[in-house]
Order: structure tokens, then sequence, then C-alpha cells
């Protein structure tokens, strides 16, 4: 009996652990790549964690990449509510923790950057270092000065609405419109266009809704490790934004996080790492070291 009981223990402790690994995934997804110091590496918007493969075969030798995949982009399940950002950040927290994953490189790309700031805010001392690759506490301060969260709202639920009743079909004949002032290379433009398409369209506005109505600029002076924040103006030059005025606001976005370095590219657009693929892996190497 004693060895039965100390089975059925074991069985419903597997199942709780099962149960509790499930929920700190709920939001997003993770593939493994590699060997060494931990990795996290997280999308923008439409996109998937394909966008970083030529990041993940750079670093793979000697970083262990976890390659996140948020719910309801390219195609898999959304897991949607009215603080899906936060919920995206939590997750992530708890992942690191559940896994005793030691001292992680936190990276993210736009959306990804946004989260990516907000976690290691969130949790003083559980990250090496965070990378931020064009995503900042506020995006609408970077193209509106004075901005805050309440002014932004109504454009904010503007572009939910328009973005979360949009057919596939529309989804990509929208990007495909816009992609071109976020990259340079027209392959690169379709793919992130086909991908965009297989994304639920309501994650995808609620995410733009939270980026614009939650500002982190105050929050990220909780950051303890070092920020690196990688720009880029020359997408929007004609649109009056200079390099100076760039700089500028980029800076404005970080002044709270003690230890932050910011440099922006002065050839790529908001996708860094396609448009300049050495000037990032350059300044990447340079941080990480």
């Amino acid at each position: 009996m004693k060895k039965i009981a100390i089975v059925l223990l074991g069985i419903i402790v597997s199942l709780i652990s099962l149960n509790y690994t499930a929920k700190a995934q709920s939001y997003f997804s993770v593939e493994v790549k590699g060997k060494g110091k931990p990795m996290i590496l997280i999308h923008g918007l439409y996109c998937t964690g394909e966008v970083w493969k030529e990041t993940v075969d750079r670093y793979q030798k000697n970083y262990q990449c976890h390659i996140i995949t948020v719910a309801g982009f390219g195609g898999s399940s959304p897991n949607l509510n009215d603080h899906f950002l936060e919920s995206v950040k939590d997750d992530l927290i708890t992942y690191v923790k559940n896994n005793k994953l030691k001292k992680p490189v936190l990276i993210g790309h736009s959306m990804g950057g946004f989260i990516s700031l907000w976690a290691a805010a969130s949790a003083p001392g559980l990250f090496d270092r965070v990378i931020s690759v064009d995503g900042v506490p506020f995006m609408p301060a970077l193209q509106m000065a004075g901005a805050t969260a309440e002014s932004s709202r109504p454009m904010a639920e503007n572009m939910r609405k328009g973005i979360s009743n949009a057919t596939p079909e529309q989804t990509l004949q929208n990007s495909r419109s816009y992609l071109p002032m976020m990259m340079r290379d027209k392959e690169r433009v379709e793919q992130i266009a086909q991908s965009a398409m297989k994304c639920d369209v309501k994650t995808q506005g609620e995410v733009l809704y939270e980026m614009f109505t939650t500002d982190l600029r105050e929050t990220v002076a909780a950051i303890d490790c070092p920020a690196y924040i990688m720009g880029a103006w020359i997408g929007y030059k004609d649109y009056g934004t200079t390099r100076e005025s760039a700089l500028k606001g980029y800076q404005d976005q970080v002044k709270a996080i003690k230890n932050c370095t910011v440099e922006i590219s002065d050839t790529a657009k908001h996708f860094i790492f396609y448009d300049e693929p050495a000037w990032f892996f350059s300044t990447m190497d340079s941080f990480l070291k």
C-alpha cells in the first residue's frame, strides 16, 4: 500500500507540474536552439520567431536561444484578454524562473522590445542585459511630442477597430503597402506580409492599442541591468525626421534607465537586422561583450 501511495503521489505531482508549466506558457510558444548562456528573442507585430533566424544562426554556438512566438501570431492559437501584453510579460518572467534560466540576455524587436523593457523593469535581478531593436517604452511620443496614453487613446481605438475587422486578404494588401516604409528588401516585405496574413487580427489590433496606451517611460527606471536601444530614422526622413531629432527622441524615451546606451542606424529602416545586418551584429557583439 505504501508503494502504491508513493506512485499515486508521484502521478499527482507530475500532473500539477504539467498544468503549471502549460499555464506559465499560455501566451507564447518557445523553440530552443544552441547551447551556452540563455538568450531570449521576442518578435514584433505580425511576425513570428522566424525573424530571428539569422540572429540565432550567429549566436547559437555560444548561446542557448529561446525563440518566442507570441499567441495569435503566425497562425498560432490566440489567447486574448484586455491586458494582453502585460500577460505576455508576466508569462515571460515565469518562464525564466520555472526553467531556472540564469541571467538570460533579453532581446526584442519593436513590440518585442517593448515587452523586453517591461519585463526587465518588472523583475530586477533576473536578466543579464536587455536589447531593444527599435522598440521603445512609449511609441506615440517618438512621432508626437507631448503625447500621453490618454491623448493617444482615440487614435489607438480607431487603429484597433480597423485592424481587428480586416480580412486576411486585406491584411496582406495593407502589409504590402506599408512594409516598404519599414524595410528595403522586397522579398522580406513579402515574407512578413505572408506572416501577417496568418495572424489573428484581433490580437494584432489589441497589441497596437496597448502599445499606444501604455506609457513605460517612468516604469523602466526600475531596470537594473545594462540596456541597449537600437533605433532607426531614415524611413521617416520624408516626414521631417532628422538624425538629431530621432536620436533625441530615443534618448528621451529611456533617460530614466540608469545604464542605457542608445545608437541609431543611418541607413536601416525599422527591421534593422534585415536592412543592415553587418551594423546590427557588430553593435550586438560589442554590447554582449
